[in-house]
């Protein structure tokens, strides 16, 4: 009986343990940083058999409507993307019938430097359109060391939620 005891023991303590190690066996290094608006994002580097992927976790961007003046203030939180990284260089990007997301960048062992953009098309009071915005902004991250948890995404008024399928497929959801 005691030995079942143990052996239940030490299945449980590997079970907790063993997973996770694999953050610190050095196969992802996460990436913290601001925009040139000052807003947060994070995103990690996934070591994979075919090469480094961009993994990106979520963005903040304020967007401003020209005509009507309205301010948005955009989170968008990924799940399910791997992004290539060839030469040190990525390239995300999103457009549909109302939106366009960019974000591209460069990543160092210890640094990593971009542009990301984000433009809703918008009605304004007379019917109009209007590209609610937030321009092209520049962006700089620093490498975690060691990889700990991920962060949570901070409060926005507008949140958009992209996620990528098993079949390549990207959905997306939108709160405010």
């Amino acid at each position: 009986m005691r030995r079942y005891l143990v052996l239940s023991v030490l299945g449980v303590c590997l079970l907790v343990f063993v997973p996770g190690t694999s953050a610190f066996a050095g196969n992802s290094t996460y990436y913290v940083g601001k925009s040139s608006q000052g807003q947060k994002f994070l995103f990690s580097v996934d070591k994979t058999a075919s090469g480094p992927k961009f993994d990106p976790f979520f963005t903040n961007m304020i967007a401003r409507c020209p005509v009507t003046g309205t301010v948005i203030d955009a989170s968008f939180s990924f799940g399910g993307f791997q992004i290539p990284i060839k030469n040190g260089k990525f390239s995300l990007r999103f457009n549909d019938l109302t939106d366009l997301f960019t974000w591209n960048g460069t990543i160092t062992p210890k640094k990593a430097t971009g542009k990301e953009s984000f433009d809703l098309a918008a009605f304004d009071s007379q019917k109009g359109l209007q590209d609610c915005t937030t321009g092209s902004l520049t962006w700089t991250a620093q490498a975690l060391v060691p990889a700990a948890t991920k962060a949570a995404a901070p409060r926005a008024s507008y949140r958009v939620n992209i996620t990528k399928a098993a079949d390549g497929s990207v959905h997306f959801s939108v709160t405010h």
